[in-house]
């Protein structure tokens, strides 16, 4: 299964990519992605972003570096941590996402069109649900061989 999910994750970022580089050119790669995907609404330090997307805060200071230079997220002071900083979208990036967001409704109009809408929705609710399951399944995991 897990294959099954890693090639239609990898279908769904092929439609989307060729949509964004018409819309925004080519200074957006798939792996940029992981920052709007994980950014929080009042913005995400880059430690918060890397864990989640399961990188080096290395890596994810890199991509937000980019995407910092491409003028889609800037950095600033963490009102909780002065000594932390928060990236945020700016205007641009708050562009791309909508655009994006845009294109995933197109592309979701595609997938309901071939599989019906009854089964998008049974897709949908099942992926939504894995994580709990997952994590339940881990915590139940953990206790084995303790005693």
């Amino acid at each position: 299964m897990l294959k099954l999910l890693a090639q239609a994750a990898d279908a769904y970022e092929r439609a989307l990519n060729p949509r964004l580089r018409d819309g925004l050119g080519t200074d957006l790669r798939p792996a940029h992605y992981a920052v709007f995907r994980y950014l929080a609404p009042g913005g995400s330090r880059v430690t918060a972003l890397a864990e989640a997307a399961g990188m080096t805060q290395q890596s994810m200071g890199e991509l937000v570096t980019h995407l910092e230079k491409c003028g889609y997220v800037r950095r600033m002071p963490d009102p909780a941590d002065g000594r932390a900083r928060l990236v945020v979208t700016t205007a641009a990036g708050q562009d791309a996402v909508a655009l994006a967001g845009h294109h995933i409704q197109r592309i979701e109009q595609t997938i309901a069109a071939e599989l019906g809408t009854e089964s998008l929705t049974a897709v949908r609710d099942a992926l939504a649900r894995l994580p709990a399951v997952l994590a339940d399944h881990a915590d139940t995991r953990s206790g084995e061989g303790d005693g």
